[in-house]
């Protein structure tokens, strides 16, 4: 990770600004006077010095006696196993705080996240929840993703199906791919993404590593269905044209569904 790789992620975990800024530089150059740290990180003089005493406060940096006062940054260890402890014990916290919460929150049936990040958490959330079966449509880039969350669900002995018009890498469940290369896809094809799980949570989202990214969740068995019979329906033709049975991976996608139609039909055709 480069220093400036250090500051968005230290912001993401609860730094200010330029409390990220200042233990870069001191990361760059130590030990260093308050002014050379607010020069290096583009803090104003008046603000730098409680920057830095904020950030030994809070361990990440350390204060050296002396005439002018310097500083150093504490050991990226020592700062990463902090922030881990301190993690874990708000995580502690709250579940004790929800535990105390009489009433559950209602969820809504359909909600929408935004962002590449959150589409593909969301995804994972859906595939760490399945108890029975998964659907999953998508490009290697996304899969490869979900890929450690998909190997739990097939250790929990959850049926996985995965399509992909791309060819696809090793991965747990029941594949079926054109095989294409992925690059020559993205010249007229967006990525998208598809998880079903269980035949009622669902996702569908754009995946094109873009801010605008973003997908619908729903708890809801008939979109859930709906979403299931589209990548059904991408396998059938597929299958078709490579002369591939579809009967049983039909049947445990669509379950009775399958079995219902075809007695339907029989007895339609004898009478």
């Amino acid at each position: 990770m480069s220093d400036p790789d250090v500051v968005p992620a230290l912001v993401s975990l609860g730094f200010s600004l330029n409390e990220s800024r200042a233990y870069a530089a001191l990361l760059q150059e130590s030990p260093a006077t308050g002014y050379e740290v607010g020069v290096r990180a583009q803090i104003p003089r008046s603000a730098v010095y409680g920057v830095l005493r904020r950030l030994v406060k809070a361990g990440a940096a350390r204060s050296i006696a002396g005439t002018p006062e310097r500083f150093a940054p504490s050991p990226a260890e020592d700062v990463l196993h902090l922030l881990r402890k301190r993690f874990d014990a708000s995580v502690e916290q709250l579940e004790t705080a929800i535990a105390h919460i009489d009433t559950a929150p209602q969820v809504p049936d359909a909600f929408s996240v935004r962002g590449y990040d959150r589409v593909l958490e969301e995804a994972e959330r859906l595939i760490r929840g399945a108890e029975e079966r998964l659907v999953v449509s998508g490009w290697p880039r996304e899969l490869d993703v979900l890929t450690n969350e998909l190997k739990r669900a097939q250790k929990r002995k959850v049926y996985i199906v995965i399509f992909s018009h791309a060819e696809l890498p090793a991965l747990p469940g029941e594949l079926f791919s054109y095989g294409m290369r992925e690059a020559d896809l993205e010249d007229f094809w967006k990525h998208r993404l598809v998880v079903v799980a269980d035949d009622t949570k669902s996702l569908v989202g754009a995946t094109e590593k873009l801010p605008s990214d973003s997908a619908v969740l729903s708890e809801t068995a008939a979109i859930a269905e709906i979403a299931t019979s589209q990548v059904a329906l991408d396998i059938t033709l597929l299958c078709q044209r490579s002369g591939r049975s579809t009967e049983t991976v039909m049947a445990r996608m669509l379950g009775q569904r399958v079995g219902r139609l075809d007695s339907l039909m029989k007895k339609r055709e004898g009478a």
